[in-house]
């Protein structure tokens, strides 16, 4: 067993250096290494005839000195040729060889006759010669070699008649040997002819078939794409369709989002070349923004010498781009990349360059019908926001229900309406900002939103970091829309839209919120007037206190909430005392200002959340929620001094003085009452007891005066 493995390994070896001796040099086409091929073939097996030849003789002295030296130069000019041809040498190589066949013969007969011997028979060496040159040679080399042999054996007839048997054998040799020469040519010349036209054919086939795939790939992308008015559907199936069809390595469509900047909306293909959706490209560079500089399609046959190709990667490959144009506005450019080199044709282009046009009449369809829904979008927003604020007359409802309608129906991440007063802007309502970062006041001169009132202009900035005036009110803020609200050209807000970097405001939103300011504006002047008329209907005019409506409603709910939450209230009722007198001496004009002087009494005197009125004629009421008995009467009692201070003319101390001097009644919930009429007629009873007993002082209610009639 081992025996035989080492019988294989030896005839492996034999063989692998065998096919190493007889292979030819890597030049030239492959019919010339073809013939190297056979020339080495046949210069070994010369070679090697040679050396075994020489040998045997050596061994059996049967060669002169002569015909040893003659054969030592054969086999080294056999050498020199193999050499010659293994170096890439061909034609060098084949002319030695020629030359020796043709040239030995001779040399020997003419070595042999001049010593006196004759040996005619190497003369058919020159068969050698013949047939080396049918082999190597075209039809001309062929008769130049076969005129030059004659020539030689005709010459050698001259020296030795004998030669003219072997001419004529020669002749006829090489008259069969060149007419079998020129069938053969012609039988291959057919031959090739045919292989061309069958090739011609095959290629014809192709091209019908590449065009039938071309034309279905148009017909299935117009298809796909005309059913459909979202413009990323358009570009997957655009896309699917193309890398499907033929197979490509990757497939992208890039689109213009600003004036030098592309960014890849689709993407598809066999490999993944690491780009993702969302990256962006500026004109000008790589392939794709050479195409988009120029508008012009760009063929690469091999990416790797390409001077437009980009890529982190070595690689190779073809790759083509397409510009998809609107009349001769850009939208986008189609990127196609191969990894064959010439995978790319230009029936390819042009297939891509009919399919882009496609592309781009279906995306500018899409971009009108989603102009259209978005238009039709803002027309809803505007006419809900329309009916929401005036559906409501009060700022607070009419603010939140502003900024709820913008969220919910586009989306924004920050939303705040400031309010004018003078010459700062107050927040009125807003979403979405961290507590911690909330701006309540902006001065007129300070921030965008300040800009925006000062300017009465609508302020947008695409990035804030760009704008000193910015102020910050949350971290994540990347773009600023702030609209004025104007009414008669008068500045009553502002409203602000901020977002982030991954929703970035543009044009579209500064015409929507133009559109929707002046709606807002008109709403908001409409809940100040009516809040005007609102404390209007609930304000005495003289006084400029609570009138006796709005004094009821606020008794009403205080009572209700000490009566569920257990609470004290308080209520004093004050009248002017002698105020007829007053009147009638100085008039109801002077009687007008001294009630003024009364309320600024109580105004100055009155906490929050406690509410003082005029309760009518003369008669003034204060209302304390969550005030104890003995709380309202210290307020009583300051309150009567302070009037009594300022009253002119004091003689007697505590004494009454008309239209100056007050007296007060006390009561309280539910130590004296246990119902508003209760608490109303306790307060009203120990004013009136505060009268009778001299004017100028506090009375304080008390149980027992329930029972007693005023």
């Amino acid at each position: 067993m081992k025996l035989l493995d080492n019988g294989l390994s030896m005839i492996h070896w034999v063989k692998k250096v065998g096919e190493r001796l007889i292979e030819p040099a890597w030049f030239g086409d492959a019919r010339e290494r073809h013939l190297s091929r056979i020339l080495n073939i046949i210069l070994l097996i010369f070679i090697i005839w040679g050396i075994v030849f020489e040998v045997q003789s050596r061994l059996d002295s049967k060669l002169s000195t002569a015909d040893d030296k003659l054969g030592l130069a054969i086999i080294g000019i056999l050498a020199l040729a193999y050499y010659l041809n293994h170096r890439g040498q061909f034609s060098a190589a084949t002319f030695l060889t020629l030359g020796l066949f043709i040239a030995f013969p001779f040399a020997l007969v003419l070595m042999r006759h001049f010593s006196g011997r004759d040996h005619l028979s190497t003369l058919y060496y020159l068969m050698i010669a013949i047939l080396m040159a049918e082999l190597f040679f075209s039809i001309r080399g062929y008769l130049i070699t076969v005129a030059i042999v004659l020539v030689e054996v005709f010459g050698t007839s001259l020296l030795n008649v004998n030669t003219e048997a072997i001419f004529l054998f020669l002749l006829v040799f090489c008259a069969l040997i060149g007419f079998s020469s020129v069938s053969r040519r012609s039988i291959k010349k057919h031959q090739i002819a045919l292989t061309s036209k069958y090739a011609h054919d095959q290629s014809l086939l192709t091209i019908e078939q590449q065009r039938s795939a071309q034309l279905s790939l148009l017909e299935q992308v117009g298809r796909q794409i005309a059913d459909s008015l979202d413009e990323k559907e358009i570009l997957e199936r655009t896309l699917e369709a193309v890398v499907n069809k033929f197979g490509y390595a990757e497939a992208a469509v890039y689109l213009l989002v600003s004036d030098d900047i592309l960014e890849i909306a689709a993407i598809f293909g066999m490999q993944d070349f690491g780009y993702r959706p969302g990256y962006q490209q500026k004109i000008g560079e790589d392939i794709v923004g050479h195409v988009a500089k120029t508008c012009k399609a760009h063929i690469a046959d091999d990416v790797s010498r390409d001077p437009y190709y980009f890529s982190s990667a070595e690689r190779t490959g073809s790759a083509v781009g397409i510009p998809v144009l609107d009349k001769d506005h850009l939208l986008g450019v189609i990127y196609v990349e191969s990894d064959a080199r010439n995978g790319l044709q230009a029936d390819d282009v042009q297939t891509l360059q009919t399919l882009a046009n496609q592309v781009a009449t279906s995306l500018q369809k899409a971009r009108l019908y989603a102009r259209t829904q978005e238009h039709l979008q803002v027309m809803t927003t505007l006419q809900s926001i329309s009916h929401a604020v005036a559906s409501s007359l009060e700022l607070d409802e009419i603010l939140s229900n502003v900024i709820r309608l913008l969220k919910d129906s586009f989306g924004y991440t920050y939303i705040s309406i400031y309010l004018l007063e003078q010459d700062v802007l107050y927040l009125g309502t807003e979403l979405g900002y961290p507590d911690n970062m909330l701006i309540h006041e902006i001065p007129i001169t300070t921030g965008v939103i300040g800009r925006t009132a000062r300017s009465k202009e609508t302020q947008f900035v695409p990035n804030v970091s760009s704008d000193p005036d910015f102020i910050r009110a949350s971290y994540e803020v990347k773009s600023e829309i702030a609209v004025p609200l104007l009414k008669d050209d008068k500045v009553l807000g502002v409203l602000n839209v901020e977002a982030k970097k991954d929703v970035p405001l543009d044009e579209n939103d500064v015409n929507l919120l133009n559109a929707l300011a002046g709606s807002v504006a008109v709403a908001i002047d409409n809940a100040h007037l009516h809040a005007e008329v609102k404390l209007m209907a609930l304000t005495d005019v003289v006084s400029g206190l609570a009138n006796r409506r709005a004094f009821d409603e606020i008794l009403e709910t205080e009572i209700a909430r000490a009566n569920r939450y257990n609470q004290f209230i308080s209520l004093i009722i004050i009248d002017l005392d002698s105020f007829k007198e007053y009147n009638d001496k100085w008039g109801h004009p002077a009687g007008d200002v001294r009630l003024r002087e009364i309320a600024d009494l109580l105004r100055d005197n009155v906490r929050e959340p406690d509410m003082a009125a005029r309760y009518g004629g003369e008669e003034f009421a204060i209302i304390l929620p969550n005030t104890s008995k003995i709380g309202a009467l210290k307020l009583a009692e300051r309150l009567r001094q302070s009037a009594q201070e300022n009253a002119p003319d004091m003689n007697d101390y505590d004494s009454a003085i008309s239209g100056y001097t007050i007296s007060l009644g006390v009561a309280t919930f539910p130590d004296d009452a246990t119902s508003l009429e209760e608490l109303l007629l306790m307060a009203d009873n120990a004013e009136l007891t505060a009268k009778r007993l001299g004017k100028n002082q506090v009375y304080v209610a008390n149980y027992s005066d329930k029972f007693q009639k005023p």
